[in-house]
């Protein structure tokens, strides 16, 4: 075989690959969306973001292989990939990656609770105090105003008998 159709088929092959990576990485994105719930907004914004991102990969795999030069077979090649990949591990990998990772959060989560609840009977129990000691205080200081109302008063009454 001549080393131009060698190369070639090289390039189709990395144009498969290249079909399967953005594929993997949309489904990564959209596992992301599953565990985590996006507005219309943040999903627009980044949709906008990974077809710049996967733009650039593209761009950067035909400079490498090909000159820059846009060759249909590749654009077939990249879309036989991505939809190979889609009919086979994708559905699996989105709904089971997912579901994996919403149960680690999820234990993670628990444990996180378990491991708190020392803290908040902590902090319970400073509030309680807090507001106990806020108590004397307001209690203290009316104690205070009264006898201070009070000594005035007496002084008043012995400045104006004089």
């Amino acid at each position: 075989m001549s080393p131009e159709i060698e190369l070639e088929i090289c390039f189709l092959f990395h144009s498969f690959l290249m079909g399967i990576l953005i594929t993997v990485l949309y489904d990564v994105l959209r596992i992301v969306r599953r565990i985590i719930p996006h507005n219309i907004v943040a999903v627009s914004l980044e949709d906008f973001l990974y077809w710049i991102f996967c733009s650039i990969l593209v761009f950067l795999m035909l400079i490498r292989e090909n000159n820059g030069i846009l060759r249909w077979f590749a654009v077939a090649g990249a879309a036989l990939g991505m939809l190979l990949y889609k009919k086979t591990l994708g559905v699996l990998f989105v709904k089971y990656f997912s579901l994996f990772l919403r149960k680690i959060l999820h234990f993670v989560g628990k444990l996180v609770k378990i491991m708190a609840k020392p803290l908040r009977l902590v902090l319970r129990r400073l509030a309680w105090m807090r507001r106990k000691s806020r108590n004397r205080l307001k209690a203290g200081a009316s104690g205070m105003k009264k006898k201070l109302t009070q000594g005035r008063k007496m002084l008043k009454m012995v400045l104006y008998k004089k």
